[in-house]
């Protein structure tokens, strides 16, 4: 349960004083989107004026390491792709809020749900915009993110999915035929290895009227294949992207100078589906288990069955309706 926003703000006013920063902060909001980390909404004042920020903390279903990823991400992303830009962070959990933390600025701008709600012709070039910044995110080196302390897989791997996905057996057997398929056509590892997000898509950009005014969302990120962001980046998370993908995919080509396999996209895309399906089966699960109260989770079982029709459609190599 998260603390009461008088909390939140006398736990940062003293983290600051601590280091000898005298501030005033106010709790302005919090995200009710989002369902890994607590984001609040903050405006704090100093002797200089004062500022609008975020403060994310983890929950004990992320864990720390969350709150560690999105700092190295953007420590390492910082002035090469727009992303808020880191104010302070806490490591550790010998702090006020007994656990790590990030504040960074809040960037001003539109977070659509989804491509659909965008009206053409902005949506096109919203779409261009993200490619852009995909590209120019994939040329970063990774190797902060791939040091000694980095977990052990990533959300945007199979095997990372293979395993938790024991726990909910048996599966609803479009699901278990994904598991063979993908371990029966599993690509050779990428040889070139780059800067994932790991969750790029519109849901975690910030916008204008066509411009990436900030990438948000960085507890995923990582090093990997690079089409493991290209595939998500167009997989209806809540509705059909409403995108011409294919233009899309040549611009990403043409700007990012990696080459786009077909077969190596097809399989990423094919993992999102499995992806988005294990988010379903355990956000229910955290639900009915108790592990949480949160309704959101308990809603994720109604979007299931659609998730598995849009896997076997994709196995297929039909078009997701």
């Amino acid at each position: 349960m998260a603390e009461p926003a008088p909390g939140v703000a006398q736990a940062l006013e003293q983290w600051l004083c601590a280091r000898g920063i005298e501030a005033q902060a106010e709790v302005t909001g919090r995200a009710t989107v989002g369902l890994s980390q607590e984001t609040w909404f903050v405006r704090i004042a100093t002797g200089g004026g004062s500022r609008a920020a975020v403060l994310r903390l983890p929950t004990a279903a992320s864990g720390p390491h969350a709150i560690r990823t999105q700092r190295v991400a953007l420590e390492a992303v910082a002035g090469k792709v727009p992303a808020p830009a880191l104010l302070w962070h806490d490591d550790g959990d010998d702090n006020p809020f007994s656990r790590p933390f990030i504040v960074m600025e809040r960037i001003a701008g539109e977070v659509p749900v989804g491509w659909h709600e965008i009206a053409e012709p902005r949506r096109t070039l919203l779409a261009q915009a993200a490619i852009d910044v995909l590209s120019a995110l994939h040329a970063i080196d990774p190797a902060p993110l791939n040091g000694p302390s980095a977990a052990k897989g990533r959300p945007t791997e199979f095997d990372w999915y293979r395993r938790r996905l024991e726990r909910f057996k048996p599966l609803p057997a479009v699901l278990e035929g994904a598991r063979w398929w993908l371990d029966r056509h599993a690509p050779q590892r990428a040889t070139r290895e780059v800067l994932v997000h790991g969750d790029y898509r519109m849901g975690n950009l910030i916008v204008d009227d066509t411009s990436i005014r900030g990438v948000l969302d960085w507890e995923m990120a990582g090093a990997g294949d690079p089409m493991a962001d290209l595939a998500w980046c167009f997989i209806p998370v809540w509705e059909l992207p409403g995108v011409s993908e294919a233009p899309l995919v040549v611009r990403y080509a043409e700007r990012s100078g990696i080459r786009v396999d077909e077969e190596r996209l097809h399989w990423h895309r094919v993992l999102a589906y499995v992806r988005l399906a294990y988010y379903a089966l355990a956000g229910s699960y955290a639900f009915d288990s108790g592990h949480s109260s949160d309704f959101r989770l308990a809603a994720l079982r109604l979007q299931l069955p659609v998730h598995l029709d849009r896997l076997a459609a994709t196995i297929a190599g039909e078009p997701v309706t």
